[in-house]
């Protein structure tokens, strides 16, 4: 069954004009031919150009101009203008370890700052290259490995394309980045592009600096470590310059048109976090190899600073292994009431609560608010940030019994009481606590006209003050505004007035206010925008909800409402990972209302556009459906698809990102359940770009679960046979799919996996999936049945 058919013909279109751009080399060059390099042609310079960019105008372009064979002046008079590496693959030139000065293929990709002195950016690789050990290396380097005389014409396409292609495909990158306080390339327009394309394709990231800055680095790493995560985080992309005027605005606008300011600023900050966390990490453990009294109080903050930082990134299971090892230990030396304990737990039951750890972390939160009336008494401000806390966590228990909010509804009075009697009734802090109160009223398990009176009167004063302190456009305002529409559409439903013209009109209204008044302030990409814009997408589904049963003559109050896809599976599973889980998942979907609320979910993300394909833009990068339409090509991969034989037609095989793959083996909780499963781990994905090839869950709903049965038996058919062809893997292999949401890659994949060599994440990612043979079996019951069936 070939599906190829799938991929639309613009797509195709697109790719053939990718390929009519030239390649980018990959060529590399050594760290002692660079420096030999420098020491010749320092001379050559002055001091003020003793640079990349100066070395490069006026000693590269020279030496790299020929006609007929032999150097020439200028440009104009050349017949032959190469690449600085072309001419040492010409020449057979040798660095002064005698060895080959360039290699086909580089290691490593160097991002850097044109302006760096020369001898500083060779210091930083140089350092950094001490640490590695390796025999040689070879660094692509772009003034010696792109062909400078034609660089500057290339089309922004070609630096969207073939240049980040090359970034994946060389697959570890490098920042040469200082002053670390200040860093110089956060503000260079090619620099951030490099980022971001190493962070689309998955490339390792590394940063590198010279000897001294790096002991000061380590050294604010210890004892400054806000000012540290401030520095590297400080990214305003719109920001940027470049040398040349005309690039600038040639990147901004690819930018303005593909992923926008906005969210580059978060890709690149999350990129240089993730950097952070490995430097941190890294620093830990050799602190704790050298532990002593002296630095025992600066390894539990490196160390309270890590798990804040894995959490804040959503690695939730390595926060908890840090803030779980930290409580044990500050116990242990100081006591359970010692205030660095208290801090502590109270971490480690946030963490619990955002990765839905629920029974657990209500056991932290009752336990920390227990200690802290204890220790600091009723009304002590931290006490009350425990007594919201736990009121939160109950309030988003899902079935919420009478019980459960009759307990969080008590916490939640103590908490905006306390805080009235001790910052007053007018602190920000206060009135968002009071807000939070109103929204939660509304939600009551059997809700009443006296919660919904008194939901409104709290909301009104939580509003208004707010409004009077702050003004309506500040952040803890629209979260009031947005908490009082979500209260005024629970009182809607509940009064089943849902229809166009009604009280829901207010509701609506406000919410659009809040979203244009986000968009402004936020950013259209903000989590809190994407919330608002998502509450209105919530409410056309209602109304079309209640506009069936009207026109069916059914119950409204039994129809149940959620904001988006996830959040109605976070109500009715925790995984996928049996036949029966996936049975029960399939069945919904087989429901009209829950496919729609899939597919608005797909549409409003950008995942799918509105002729139901998956997107193959920049933002949102999906890097399955990009190798699907043959725009993305990975190199390790390339010669592995020729193991498909005739599969081929139907399906393509991918790798996982660099990184991941690399560290599959590492027990480091900040990698367990990011690294690949495995020394051998692939991905089986269908040429299939329509919307019910995202995921399994929905795979068969336009196609009907005949075809779809077939579909997955041919992908199980091709799979028995790549791995059978494949060098290395054993005949023990293992073949799972995960349901979404719990993967982040929209595109249907299979995990082939080698299980003759596991890693740590293995046992962890294998609990939360389903294995093919399942999901064949729930497929061929659902067409024994006749369920989604299409007619023949």
């Amino acid at each position: 069954m070939t599906v190829f058919a799938g991929v639309r013909q613009k797509v195709s279109d697109d790719v053939a004009g990718v390929h009519e751009l030239p390649i980018c080399p990959l060529h590399g060059v050594t760290l002692s031919f660079m420096q030999e390099f420098g020491v010749q042609n320092k001379t050559k310079v002055s001091a003020k150009e003793y640079s990349i960019g100066g070395l490069c105008t006026t000693v590269i372009k020279p030496l790299t101009m020929f006609k007929k064979g032999k150097l020439c002046s200028t440009s104009e008079e050349a017949d032959s203008l190469l690449s600085y590496a072309e001419v040492g693959f010409r020449d057979s030139l040798r660095d002064i370890k005698k060895q080959p000065a360039f290699a086909r293929l580089a290691m490593h990709f160097v991002s850097h700052a044109w302006r760096y002195e020369y001898s500083t950016f060779l210091g930083a690789l140089a350092n950094w290259d001490s640490h590695k050990g390796a025999d040689v290396t070879y660094y692509w380097v772009d003034a010696f490995v792109v062909n400078q005389h034609i660089a500057d014409s290339y089309p922004m396409e070609w630096w969207s394309t073939r240049f980040a292609q090359a970034v994946g495909d060389v697959g570890s990158t490098i920042l040469v980045s200082l002053p670390w306080e200040d860093p110089i390339p956060l503000k260079r327009v090619w620099v951030i592009w490099e980022i971001f394309s190493a962070f689309q394709m998955g490339a390792r990231f590394d940063i590198a600096m010279p000897k001294d800055t790096m002991d000061d680095f380590r050294g604010a790493l210890i004892n400054s470590f806000t000012t540290v995560q401030t520095a590297l985080s400080g990214v305003d992309v719109a920001l940027s310059s470049a040398y040349h005027k005309s690039h600038q605005e040639m990147v901004h606008d690819e930018i303005r048109r593909t992923i926008g300011f906005t969210k580059l600023n978060e890709m690149v900050q999350l990129r240089m976090n993730q950097w952070l966390i490995g430097a941190a990490t890294k620093e830990l453990q050799i602190m704790k190899q050298n532990a002593n009294e002296k630095n025992k109080k600066e390894q539990i903050g490196l160390q309270d600073n890590l798990g804040r930082m894995l959490r804040e990134s959503g690695n939730f299971e390595g926060a908890e292994f840090y803030f779980k090892d930290l409580l044990e230990e500050i116990e242990r030396m100081y006591g359970k009431d010692h205030a660095l304990a208290l801090s502590c737990l109270n971490q480690l039951a946030v963490t619990l609560q955002k990765a839905n750890h629920v029974e657990e972390a209500l056991q932290c939160h009752r336990d920390c608010l227990q200690r802290r009336r204890r220790v600091l008494g009723e009304n002590h401000e931290e006490t009350l940030q425990s007594v919201s806390n736990l009121a939160v966590l109950l309030s988003l228990h899902r079935p919420m019994s009478i019980e459960i909010f009759e307990e969080a509804r008590s916490l939640y009075s103590l908490a905006v009481k306390g805080r009235e009697l001790t910052i007053g009734e007018k602190d920000p802090r206060t009135l968002y606590t009071l807000s939070n109160f109103a929204r939660f009223l509304s939600e009551a398990p059997e809700p009443s006209a006296e919660l919904f009176n008194e939901s409104d009167q709290l909301h009104q004063r939580a509003v208004q003050s707010l409004k009077d302190l702050l003004q309506q456009g500040h952040p803890l305002t629209l979260s009031s505004l947005h908490n009082q529409a979500c209260s005024w559409l629970d009182r809607c439903v509940f009064q089943k007035t849902c229809s166009a013209g009604g009280p829901i009109d207010e509701s609506i209204s406000q919410l659009r206010l809040v979203h244009k008044l986000r968009v402004e302030k936020l950013g259209k990409e903000h989590p809190d925008t994407q919330q608002t814009e998502r509450k209105l997408q919530e409410i056309a589904r209602i109304q079309k909800q209640f506009a069936n049963s009207d026109a069916n003559g059914a119950d409204q109050g039994r129809l149940e409402s959620f904001p988006s896809f996830q959040d109605f599976f976070q109500a009715h599973f925790e995984v996928v990972h049996t036949a029966e889980e996936f049975q029960q998942v399939r069945k919904y979907m087989h429901e009209g209302i829950v496919a729609d609320l899939v597919f608005d979910d797909l549409l409003a993300s950008g995942f799918i556009d509105e002729d139901g394909f998956m997107t193959t833009g920049m933002q949102p990068y999906i890097f399955l459906a990009h190798i699907i339409t043959g725009e993305l090509s990975q190199r390790k991969c390339e010669p592995e698809q020729d193991y498909l034989g005739t599969y081929g037609d139907t399906f393509v095989v991918a790798h996982n990102k660099p990184e991941s793959d690399e560290m599959w083996h590492s027990s480091d909780p900040s990698w367990i359940g990011k690294a690949s499963m495995s020394q051998r781990h692939r991905f089986l994905v269908f040429k299939n770009l329509r919307w019910e090839y995202f995921n399994v869950i929905s795979l068969g709903l336009e196609c009907g679960s005949q075809q779809a049965l077939e579909a997955l038996k041919e992908m199980k058919d091709a799979a028995t046979h790549w791995v059978s062809q494949a060098p290395g893997w054993s005949k023990d292999a293992g073949f799972y799919l995960a349901a979404w949401p719990l993967t982040t890659v929209p595109c249907l994949h299979l995990h082939m996996v080698d299980l003759s060599c596991t890693g740590p994440s293995f046992s962890r990612l294998s609990k939360k999936m389903l294995l093919l043979d399942d999901a064949i079996r729930v497929l061929e019951a659902e067409v024994a049945e006749g369920i989604g069936v299409l007619p023949a």
